[in-house]
């Protein structure tokens, strides 16, 4: 089995059927496919289990774990070579479980990839796309500011994840923390395609937590910041959570948040962990297109 294809879902009995589904039209047939239920209240027992396919293994936690605890509980079940990532709410495209698989089969030195993927409203109609950056040293450098993975998107080495696990501590961003630590030992990419459509509804983890995702991800960000010797004050981590959280343009036009930020990114890039670990060429690139996401113009333009 080369596979193990991990389904969290909990209360999501509207769109569970469809998503597995488009798994099961994938043209890749070799996986198990874990529907972890993390103590679902509706009909999703139901819905499961009248879908006949001897590789759907369902598996209900007797109360609301969280999803970090049910997840690493389906990895430590996982019996494929590599784990695929899905959400209940969202649908598998393209020919993405063959062309990860050759993708890790043929690149050893990768940990993880990732894909592009399209955004669908609560009725499925695609209302937006998203790029994700592809180029692995771009990537490990971008993790320092926002996740640049979907985490749905994800397939990963199920050797490596099993030491790696879901860390806790950092509930609704428990991704992009491990995805952190996945670039610190191996090489880290997306595919060049939409292997997925994410459904943005009111109803969604992101969308009914954002209060205590925002405080997940500040203290990530300040723990990624220390680990690489940069030194910070609050208010200075608060500048980098705008740009991770897209803010920073509202801010920008106020001259005094304005300078704040232009000498945090000054910082930030010259920093000498940075120097050490990535080119010239590469920090040069990044610098100018982080900044100008955040709003600021900079010398080359």
């Amino acid at each position: 089995m080369l596979i193990t294809i991990l389904l969290p879902t909990y209360n999501y009995a509207n769109y569970i059927e469809k998503c597995i589904q488009s798994i099961l039209e994938q043209t890749y047939k070799d996986y198990e496919l874990l529907v972890l239920d993390d103590g679902s209240i509706d009909n999703t027992t139901e819905i499961v289990e009248r879908i006949k396919d001897k590789r759907i293994h369902y598996l209900k936690n007797p109360a609301n774990l969280g999803i970090v605890e049910t997840l690493n509980l389906g990895i430590k079940l996982a019996k494929g070579k590599y784990i695929a990532r899905m959400d209940a709410d969202d649908i598998m495209v393209g020919n993405r479980l063959q062309m990860q698989v050759d993708f890790l089969d043929q690149n050893p030195q990768f940990g993880i990839v990732g894909s592009w993927y399209k955004i669908m409203d609560s009725n499925g109609r695609i209302i937006s796309e998203m790029k994700n950056y592809t180029d692995p040293d771009y990537l490990r450098l971008g993790l320092m500011f926002t996740n640049h993975f979907a985490h749905p998107t994800v397939m990963m080495r199920t050797k490596l994840v099993k030491k790696l696990l879901y860390d806790k501590n950092f509930l609704h961003c428990e991704d992009h923390e491990l995805w952190t630590r996945f670039s610190e030992i191996s090489k880290v990419t997306n595919l060049p395609f939409f292997f997925l459509n994410v459904r943005s509804h009111s109803q969604s983890t992101c969308n009914l937590n954002q209060k205590e995702l925002k405080t997940s991800v500040i203290k990530l960000l300040s723990k990624e910041l220390n680990k690489k010797g940069i030194c910070h004050t609050p208010k200075e981590l608060m500048l980098h959570a705008s740009i991770c959280f897209g803010s920073s343009k509202k801010l920008v036009g106020q001259k005094e948040v304005e300078n704040d930020l232009r000498q945090w990114f000054e910082k930030i890039f010259s920093s000498s962990y940075l120097k050490k670990n990535f080119s010239q060429y590469m920090l040069d690139t990044f610098k100018v297109n982080i900044m100008k996401n955040a709003g600021l113009e900079t010398e080359q333009e």
